[in-house]
């Protein structure tokens, strides 16, 4: 079975004005003698909104969707659905901004580890190891041009470089992430 994301965000909004005691079909108030202001209807219709928004978030696990074997894939409009912060930021919150807006249905979501791999791959980043064997990612000079670059953060006490990707960097991820994700 083929889910309809459109056609389960419609159901929810008749069932949240049912379950408001309001008609779905023209806006007036339900009569109190109808059997919609039952308080056992009225919790079951919230109970079933609830579980066709888990459904629209992709929280539930559809017994027909293997998530893991679902390639990544993100349509030219949910690129224009990403909300970006206005600040410069990592690969797991890139991530994170265009996993609220994937169908959880059709694309397996977007992790920064992956993307960080994917963009080594490529050579926008590189990796070089210290004399402790440890390794971290760096910024190949040719790369600045993409956005990308690192800044000093702190986790956990522990001063590190953070390759972060500006505006530009965004922008280049954004447009470029299916032929990321496929190299």
């Amino acid at each position: 079975m083929d889910i309809d994301i459109e056609k389960i965000k419609k159901a929810r909004i008749v069932l949240d004005k049912m379950a408001n005691g309001i008609s779905p079909i023209d806006g007036s108030r339900i009569d109190e003698e109808s059997f919609l202001n039952d308080p056992r209807i009225i919790r079951c219709l919230f109970f079933v909104n609830e579980i066709l928004q888990m459904t629209i978030n992709g929280e539930l696990e559809c017994r027909n969707i293997d998530r893991k074997k679902l390639p990544f894939v993100i349509t030219d409009e949910e690129k224009t659905q990403v909300v970006f912060p206005e600040y410069d930021i990592g690969v797991n919150a890139f991530s994170q901004c265009v996993n609220k807006v994937i169908n959880p249905h059709k694309s397996k979501k977007l992790s920064g580890a992956e993307l960080n791999k994917q963009l080594k791959k490529m050579g926008i980043l590189g990796e070089e190891e210290n004399e402790q064997g440890k390794k971290k990612t760096i910024v190949p000079e040719e790369s600045v041009k993409y956005g990308i670059h690192t800044v000093l953060s702190n986790y956990n006490g522990a001063e590190y470089e953070k390759v972060v990707f500006d505006s530009n960097g965004v922008n280049f991820l954004l447009e470029n992430l299916e032929k990321i994700m496929s190299v």
